[in-house]
């Protein structure tokens, strides 16, 4: 049996009230351009995820239904919807190519919008919209209040909040009051649970973020039954266990947009975000003063502490790669480009390459150390050989909202990774969900099509 517990205060209501109010109020024509241009870039890293053999092997575990949800390229086959938002935030997560947050360090796109495609049926546009601005919000502001303290205790920001991601966006789209609600993010902190050593074994670390995904949704369905979480446990429970203490800064300080869609990145190309500012300012040595990469004698990157620490210095799969500056750099420097090619294993005995990345170093600025986390870049210098010195500086990289991807690289980026499993009818037919001003087709039906089945 379950029992009434209502507490008007706490951080549970306080996060359930700000769904609440998000979720009752649609968001500008902009906002929403935005919000559709995220969750086409999250379907896309799907279908870039969902070719790893661990995805094939939990998409084997679920139960297979006759009338449910799809997954990217499942054809006829359906599934439940804990499973698919499971599945799809693994697929979403292992593309290491998802949108981010650099106020938590955390990953709202991989759970979100799982979330939205397993509870799609019979919801609109709206709503989904609504939802998925929640879902961001509540999920950033609560990575927020432990980064980068949660990385620097051997957590995954993402995987820790995770649940109350999924658990906000679900309350929206099921029509939760906020009593409900907070029992959804009540509930939800008890699927908290996730570890950087896990990237030590980087195809099975998105198994992590699946899982909080479907706690998070189970969460949310199980508060709509009548079932009540204990409403003190984020700041008695979640906050103690992994920060020590209280957010810092509390969840109701004001984010650095309206809303937490709004200060989230896109990427333009794979890899743990703590590549990217390298790469760019690297790349502009590159492709501006056309420095011959043999002419490389030596190269010096500056960047932020969380971003050395979390280089894996083995190269043995993609998933390391993935967190290897020297490697990215010197596949933009011999291969010309940083796409989800460059990080194939086939190129890790090139001997150019790997003589390349020992003349990279990469140490922690102080100067850019300060301004992590509001700013997330690098300081770069090139030797070369005749004794030329060549700098360069980025502070927001590619895809930052001060420095936004155009849409053009969103759509290029899903044509490529889903033209293995979609016709180019079903593509343009999903592409349709970026218009916000005409009526689309039913969000259900729309996403159903990424089966690949001809729907």
């Amino acid at each position: 049996m379950t029992r009434s517990i209502e507490l008007k205060e706490g951080m549970a209501y306080y996060l359930a009230k700000l769904t609440s109010q998000i979720g009752s109020k649609s968001p500008s024509e902009e906002a929403c351009s935005l919000i559709r241009q995220h969750i086409l870039d999250a379907v896309a890293s799907a279908f870039i995820g969902c070719k790893k053999e661990t995805f094939v092997n939990l998409c084997n575990l679920a139960p297979k239904l006759e009338k449910g949800c799809v997954w990217p390229g499942s054809g006829p086959q359906r599934i439940g919807r804990l499973d698919a938002a499971m599945v799809w935030a693994f697929a979403v997560n292992a593309s290491v190519f998802e949108d981010g947050s650099r106020e938590g360090a955390c990953h709202p796109g991989a759970v979100v919008v799982p979330t939205i495609i397993a509870l799609s049926s019979g919801v609109n546009w709206e709503q989904i919209d609504m939802a998925t601005m929640a879902g961001y919000d509540i999920m950033v502001r609560m990575a927020r209040g432990g980064n980068p303290a949660f990385t620097a205790r051997g957590f995954h920001p993402t995987s820790l909040t995770a649940p109350f991601g999924a658990a906000a966006a679900a309350s929206v789209l099921l029509g939760h009051d906020i009593l409900k609600t907070q029992h959804a993010l009540s509930l939800a902190a008890m699927g908290s649970a996730g570890l950087m050593s896990s990237f030590k074994a980087g195809d099975s670390q998105p198994l992590q973020v699946a899982w909080a995904v479907r706690c998070g949704l189970a969460s949310a369905l199980m508060a709509g039954k009548g079932q009540v979480g204990y409403p003190r446990i984020i700041e008695e429970g979640f906050y103690p266990a992994y920060l020590g203490h209280g957010p810092e800064p509390p969840l109701d300080y004001p984010l650095d947009q309206d809303f937490a869609i709004l200060g989230s990145y896109l990427k333009p190309y794979p890899g743990c975000r703590h590549l990217h500012p390298s790469i760019d300012a690297f790349s502009k040595i590159v492709d501006e003063d056309l420095v011959n990469p043999e002419k490389i004698k030596e190269a010096h990157v500056g960047t932020y502490r969380a971003a050395v620490l979390t280089e894996i210095q083995t190269l043995n799969n993609r998933g390391d790669a993935y967190f290897n500056i020297p490697y990215a750099l010197s596949a933009k420097a011999l291969l010309g480009r940083n796409d989800y090619d460059a990080f194939s294993k086939r190129h890790y005995k090139n001997k150019a390459l790997i003589a390349l990345m020992k003349k990279i170093k990469v140490e922690i600025d102080p100067e850019v150390e300060k301004r992590y986390p509001k700013q997330r870049g690098a300081n770069v210098e090139v030797l070369t050989q005749d004794g030329k010195i060549y700098k360069s500086k980025v502070s927001y990289p590619l895809g930052e909202p001060e420095n936004p991807l155009p849409l053009t690289v969103t759509l290029e980026k899903f044509r490529v990774a889903a033209g293995d499993y979609l016709s180019h009818e079903s593509m343009d037919r999903i592409e349709g969900l970026l218009n916000v001003s005409d009526p689309l087709e039913p969000a259900k039906r729309l996403f159903d099509a990424l089966s690949g089945g001809g729907i």
